[in-house]
């Protein structure tokens, strides 16, 4: 009897192994002073080597810099410059923001601005409107530090793409991703909504980009140069991460975990929860190259809670 109890907890113990890991809470930060509730996903935020907080929502006209205890360390731009519409940081930590559109002298313009990461002073300034009519989405793929715009671009003709890399002197390099149906701007928009419903999601350690399409149920991924790699399964309703390689898509019971395999990603049975063993139900909003992931908590899902995966 002996002998089967401690094969039996032998069995549970690497079973608890196999099918789940744990995230450890390391620290909550109170940005209710600055963020709207329940707006998480209008939330920009950007993590720097030094594990600096740059975070910023649609429609503010600044951005701020926490220190890693959360501490605000920088509001910036002290200058008007509108109301910002995307957010990232580059690879030396100098913010990157969209502002909303400009009309000065019968002449439109989608500025995209950077500022110094230690003292907020504007850097330089280019027009996205010169090369897109629509800039749904950016990223800034680091450490290559190249532009990646979902939206379309002016002057590409057939067959236009939805995905874009771009200079940082606004250059566009390479259109991917075709878009399904053709037509004349704004109408495109209409008839490919999926293109542009969910902000791409970028893994840096791999260096792959992912598109989630809701409606077909997929995500289509893409190495930074623009290849198309494959794509795999995904409920549209469900939000999803890249993590170290993987895609993590929660569900009810916590984030389950895709490890790509060939051209696929293909589930395992691993389970992601919280170190009380309870679904992580928060908002994922950024990682740092140290492997925590950063969620918005709480109620009005004003509260920045900072988790590590434990070994």
């Amino acid at each position: 009897m002996r002998k089967f109890l401690i094969t039996l907890w032998l069995t549970l113990f690497l079973f608890s192994l196999n099918y789940s890991q744990n995230l450890k809470l390391e620290r909550e930060i109170d940005l209710s002073f600055f963020l709207k509730p329940h707006q998480p996903h209008l939330v920009f935020a950007a993590i720097d080597s030094s594990g600096n907080i740059f975070i910023t929502q649609r429609g503010k006209g600044t951005f701020l810099k926490l220190d890693p205890a959360g501490e605000v360390i920088l509001t910036a731009p002290q200058t008007i410059e509108g109301e910002i519409t995307k957010f990232d940081i580059d690879n030396l930590g100098n913010p990157v923001c969209v502002f909303a559109g400009r009309y000065t002298e019968n002449r439109a313009s989608l500025p995209l601005v950077w500022f110094d990461g230690i003292t907020g002073k504007k850097i330089r300034e280019i027009n996205l409107g010169e090369k897109f009519n629509l800039v749904a989405h950016l990223k800034i793929l680091r450490p290559k530090d190249i532009i990646l715009v979902n939206g379309i671009a002016k002057d590409e003709g057939l067959p236009r793409h939805s995905l874009h890399l771009v200079d940082f002197n606004g250059n566009r390099l390479k259109s991917f991703s075709p878009l399904k149906e053709q037509a004349a701007f704004p109408e495109i928009v209409n008839r490919n909504p999926d293109y542009f419903a969910v902000d791409p999601k970028i893994d840096s350690n791999s260096l792959i980009i992912f598109q989630a399409f809701p409606s077909k149920g997929l995500i289509d991924y893409f190495d930074y140069a623009g290849n198309r790699l494959g794509d795999t399964e995904w409920a549209g309703s469900d939000l999803f991460l890249a993590y170290s390689g993987n895609l993590w898509i929660r569900d009810k019971d916590g984030f389950k975990v895709l490890e790509k395999k060939g051209d696929r990603f293909v589930p395992i049975k691993a389970k992601i929860k919280d170190d009380q063993g309870a679904p992580i139900k928060w908002y994922p909003l950024a990682l740092d190259s140290s492997g925590k992931i950063y969620f918005l908590g709480d109620k009005t899902l004003q509260t920045l809670k900072i988790y590590r995966l434990q070994d």
